[in-house]
C-alpha cells in the first residue's frame, strides 16, 4: 500500500511539473499581403518564413512551432482584422512579417493592445519606431539604406564629389532622402541640388535639366521603379553628364533590367541580401537556407525570402529561449526578443530601446549586364565598383 501511495504521489507530482521536458507546441502568427498590390512581396517573404519553420521543426527539439498564416490583402484595415484573428481566435503569442509601413503601423498597434510581440521585415518608415511601442521590432530601417549610399560615395568613389538628390514625395522615399542629405553634409560632401517631385510625375525633363545645371556629378534618386526608369531615360535624352546614378529599392530586380536593357548597366541600387554575400559568421546558415529553399521551391531565393526567413527565425529562437526558462508566453517571448543579438545572413541583428535594428546596413549593388554585383560594404562585396560610369555616356 505504501508503494502504491508513493507511486501515486510521484505520478501526480509529475503531472503538475512544467511541460518543458515533455515537448510543447508554440503558435506563431505570420502576416503578409498575399493578395492585392503587395502580393508579390508578401509571397516572397512567406516562402522564406516557411523554410524557417521547416528547419525549426526538423531539429528534433522538445519545442515545436505551428505557423499560422494570415493574408492582410494589402490593406491596413484587413491587417488589423488579421491580427485580431491571430490573437483572439488562434492564440498566437507572437506575430512576424508585415509588408508596407502603412499596414504594419495599425497592425502592430493592435498587437500592442494585447501585449503581443510584433517583428516586422517590410516596414522602414521612421514613424513606426517613434510611437514608443514596447512590443514592436524590425530588422531594417531607413538609416540603414542611407548609410550604405553614404559609404559608397565616401569610401568607394574617388575624386571630386558633387551630389544631386531628387526624391519621390512619398513618406519613405523622402525620409531616406533627408537622411542621406544630412549624412553627406556631416561628411563635408557637398549636396549641390535637392528637390522632391510629386508621386505621379512622369515628365522628369525639367527636373533633370536642373540637375544638369547644378554641376553635380553624382545623382541619387530616392524613388520607385517607374521613377528610375523615367529619370534614366530623361538623363540620356538630355545628355546629363554624371559619374554615377544611385537608386534605392526597386533597382535590384530582373524586371528593371528587362525594362531598360543596356540602359540599366552600371546603375547602383540597394539590396538586403544577395546569394553568397552573408558575413563570414553566417555563411553556413546562408548555405543551409539556400539549399533548403531550392529543394522546397525549385528556384533560388530572393532577398524577400531571406527577409521572411530571418524574421521568422529570430522569433522562433526567442520562443525557444523562453521555453527553456519555463516562460513560453507573450511576456516571455517579448523579453527574449529584446535580448536578440547575433550575426545573421543579412548582418548583425540587435534592437535598441525603440525596436530599431542597431547595426543594419544594406548592400549596394551595381548592375553588370544581367547580374547584380555587390560592391559595398567592403566585407561583403563580390566585385569592385565600376566608377565613373553611367549607361548613356
Amino acid at each position: 500500500m505504501k508503494k502504491f501511495t508513493l507511486f501515486f504521489v510521484s505520478f501526480v507530482f509529475l503531472l503538475v511539473l512544467p511541460h518543458k521536458g515533455f515537448g510543447e507546441t508554440v503558435k506563431i502568427g505570420v502576416q503578409y499581403p498575399l493578395t492585392g498590390k503587395l502580393a508579390k512581396h508578401g509571397q516572397g517573404c512567406l516562402e522564406g518564413a516557411q523554410i524557417a519553420f521547416d528547419e525549426f521543426n526538423s531539429r528534433g527539439g522538445k519545442l515545436k512551432a505551428k505557423m499560422i498564416v494570415v493574408d492582410d490583402e494589402s490593406s491596413p484595415q484587413k491587417g488589423v482584422a488579421a491580427v485580431e484573428k491571430l490573437i483572439a481566435r488562434e492564440g498566437v503569442i507572437g506575430i512576424n512579417g508585415g509588408y508596407g509601413s502603412h499596414i504594419i503601423g495599425p497592425s502592430s498597434e493592435t498587437a500592442a493592445q494585447y501585449g503581443v510581440a510584433y517583428l516586422s521585415v517590410g516596414g522602414v518608415s521612421s514613424k513606426l519606431t517613434a510611437r514608443g511601442l514596447k512590443n514592436y521590432y524590425r530588422v531594417n530601417n531607413i538609416p540603414g539604406y542611407a548609410k550604405a549610399q553614404l559609404g559608397l560615395i565616401r569610401d568607394v568613389f574617388s575624386g571630386e564629389k558633387k551630389v544631386a538628390i531628387i526624391s519621390n514625395s512619398k513618406v519613405a522615399t523622402l525620409d531616406i532622402a533627408n537622411n542621406i542629405k544630412k549624412m553627406l553634409e556631416s561628411e563635408k560632401i557637398p549636396v549641390v541640388f535637392f528637390e522632391k517631385f510629386a508621386a505621379k510625375t512622369t515628365n522628369f525633363d525639367p527636373l533633370l535639366l536642373k540637375v544638369k545645371e547644378s554641376g553635380a556629378n553624382i545623382l541619387i534618386v530616392e524613388g520607385y521603379f517607374p521613377d528610375y526608369v523615367a529619370t534614366i531615360r530623361s538623363a540620356k535624352t538630355l545628355g546629363v553628364k554624371l559619374d554615377a546614378y544611385i537608386g534605392a529599392w526597386g533597382v535590384g530586380s530582373p524586371e528593371f533590367i528587362k525594362e531598360l536593357g543596356p540602359l540599366s548597366n552600371y546603375i547602383y541600387g540597394t539590396s538586403l541580401w544577395e546569394k553568397g554575400t552573408a558575413p563570414k559568421e553566417a555563411r553556413d546558415e546562408e548555405k543551409t537556407f539556400v539549399d533548403l529553399f531550392v529543394k522546397k521551391f525549385g528556384k533560388d531565393p530572393s532577398y524577400l525570402s531571406m527577409l521572411g526567413y530571418i524574421g521568422a527565425k529570430l522569433m522562433l529562437e526567442a520562443a525557444e529561449r523562453a521555453f527553456e526558462r519555463g516562460k513560453l508566453n507573450r511576456e516571455g517571448l517579448l523579453e527574449e526578443l529584446r535580448k536578440t543579438d547575433r550575426v545573421t545572413p543579412i548582418g548583425r541583428v540587435a534592437f535598441d530601446e525603440k525596436g530599431d535594428p542597431k547595426y543594419f546596413t544594406c548592400l549596394i549593388i551595381q548592375i553588370r549586364g544581367n547580374d547584380f554585383t555587390v560592391v559595398y560594404p567592403e566585407d561583403r562585396k563580390n566585385a569592385d565598383a565600376v566608377y565613373p560610369a553611367v549607361p548613356w555616356m
